[in-house]
C-alpha cells in the first residue's frame, strides 16, 4: 500500500504521527466487499465488525452492481481476481454508476505500475492481500474522507 497522506489536509490541530489523526471514518463507514474468495470475505468481515463499519458482500462483479445501483456505498474493495471478469472492466462499470464510489483494489502483488494501473482505471488504491487489519483501516480511512461521504452526508454528497 502506498502512503498518501500528503494528499489530504491534516485536520486542525492534528500532527502527522498517525493515520488516526488525519481523518477518522465515523460510524457510519458503509462498504462493499467483491471477491469470491470465502477467506477474503470472512478477513472483511471480521475487521468491518472490530471497527464498526458496515459491510456487504458480493461475489461477483455482477452481483455487486446490482446492489450497488439500488444499495449504493462509498467505498467497495474489489479482489483483482474476479471469476468472469477483469478487474479492469469491474471498475469501468463502478465508475459509471451515477453515484461517486471510490475502488480499492485488493492483490496479493502491489506494485507502483500495478497503483498506475488501478488509477488510470479510475480505483483509488491497492490493498495488499491477505488483508491485515492495519492495512485496511488506513486505506478505508483516506478513501473514506476522500470520498464525500464522511461526516454522514450520504449519497447526495457522493452523486457525480
Amino acid at each position: 500500500m502506498f502512503d498518501l497522506k500528503w494528499l489530504f489536509p491534516k485536520r486542525k490541530g492534528a500532527s502527522a504521527s498517525s493515520v488516526d489523526e488525519w481523518a477518522k471514518p465515523n460510524d457510519d463507514v458503509m462498504l462493499m466487499a467483491i471477491t469470491h474468495e470465502r477467506e477474503d470475505q470472512d478477513a472483511l468481515r471480521q475487521i468491518a465488525d472490530g471497527f464498526g463499519w458496515k459491510i456487504s458482500i458480493a461475489d461477483s462483479a455482477e452481483g455487486a452492481i446490482a446492489l450497488l445501483q439500488s444499495h449504493p456505498v462509498p467505498l467497495v474493495i474489489c479482489d483483482r481476481d474476479l471469476p468472469g471478469e477483469d478487474w479492469r472492466e469491474a471498475l469501468a462499470r463502478i465508475a459509471s454508476l451515477p453515484q461517486s464510489i471510490c475502488v480499492l483494489l485488493a492483490s496479493g502483488v502491489v506494485d507502483e505500475y500495478l497503483w498506475n494501473e488501478v488509477v488510470q482505471n479510475h480505483g483509488y488504491d491497492v490493498v495488499t492481500k491477505p488483508f491485515r487489519k492495519d492495512d485496511v483501516k488506513r486505506a478505508v480511512t483516506f478513501a473514506w474522507s476522500w470520498s464525500g461521504w464522511a461526516g454522514g452526508r450520504g449519497a447526495e454528497a457522493g452523486s457525480k
